[in-house]
């Protein structure tokens, strides 16, 4: 039943955005609380939003593979590692990455729509100039396609890594939910909750991030032949900004804030970075985390790592330059 899929994948974006809104997430801030203030908890519940995402899409897409597909692979290149980089560099100047743009955004953080503006122009430049490192490149399916030993046993791994992470936190969530406040979101729920919707999501409406969206677009302003996105993926990134908006609204959250001219002026920059990396890897951050690293995309392997590795260097530099000299 058709209505009925829809339905699915609309709560599923909605969920999605309610719960990036909910648990603040972002790589940035959650690098920065793991560098600067040594708290890992918002840092390893990326890990957990990846392996919640491939014990949803991998089997999955064994059961039904016209319906849920895994990511292709590119080949790990230095424009790829470059990219990985550049968009680390990109957060970081941002102050946000793309899941935490979209959570200041829906909460009324108005200088980020310069972060919109910035993703769109950097994806127009990279498909002018052709710079996309997988332009003469041929996807490779993902090992995991066919129910193997070796697939197998990853998304074994992956349910005991959850398992790991999550036994001493469900019954205390569980008990939560007779609490007043109880419908707030820590890092491991929201994370979780992103990572298996998200990974639905992936499987009913394809590529439903609003910056794949936005990159998508805009490279067909330059090149009209590329086939464009389906209306599942497109009202699925609506959902998910209505979610985050709702979840803002709803707990006292929401508060248009007017920027000034310097913060504008690092999300525009910051945007354009990220915009032209996500181009060129491809997919920003929220794409290789949610569905490229659980189907073991070679290349949002390598780019991710790279994004991560810069995050840890920039705030590394910070708390040096804090130390108070002797």
């Amino acid at each position: 039943m058709p209505w009925l899929l829809a339905l699915i994948t609309l709560t599923c974006a909605f969920l999605v955005g309610y719960a990036i809104r909910r648990g603040s997430i972002c790589a940035v801030l959650a690098t920065r609380a793991l560098i600067l203030e040594g708290k890992p908890a918002r840092f390893r519940a990326f890990l957990v939003a990846a392996a919640g995402s491939g014990a949803i899409i991998v089997p999955l897409h064994w059961a039904m593979p016209d319906l849920a597909t895994l990511s292709a692979g590119y080949p790990v290149t230095r424009v790829v590692l470059l990219g990985g980089a550049a968009f680390g560099v990109g957060a970081w100047i941002n102050g946000a990455c793309a899941l935490g743009t979209l959570a200041h955004l829906t909460g009324g953080h108005i200088r980020y729509l310069a972060t919109v503006v910035g993703m769109v122009s950097g994806a127009l430049v990279v498909q002018f100039t052709g710079a996309a490192s997988n332009q003469d490149a041929l996807p490779k399916a993902s090992p995991l396609e066919a129910p193997d030993l070796f697939a197998v046993l990853f998304v074994v791994v992956l349910a005991l890594c959850l398992a790991i992470a999550l036994y001493r936190r469900v019954p205390r969530w569980w008990r939560g939910f007779r609490e007043p406040g109880s419908a707030r979101m820590g890092p491991y729920r929201s994370m979780l909750a992103v990572g298996i919707f998200g990974g639905l999501l992936y499987a009913l409406a394809g590529n439903w991030t609003y910056m794949a969206i936005l990159s998508e677009r805009a490279a067909r302003l330059v090149d009209p032949t590329i086939l464009p996105s389906g209306w599942p993926a497109l009202f699925s990134a609506m959902a998910v900004i209505f979610g985050g908006v709702t979840a803002a609204v709803r707990y006292g959250d929401f508060a248009i804030q007017r920027p000034r001219m310097i913060g504008l002026l690092r999300s525009l920059a910051g945007g354009m970075i990220m915009g032209a990396s996500a181009a060129i890897i491809p997919g920003g951050n929220g794409t290789l985390l949610i569905h490229g690293l659980p189907s073991l995309a070679p290349h949002a392997i390598a780019a991710y790592a790279a994004m991560t590795a810069v995050l840890c260097i920039c705030f590394g530099v910070i708390g040096w330059l804090r130390r108070p000299s002797i």
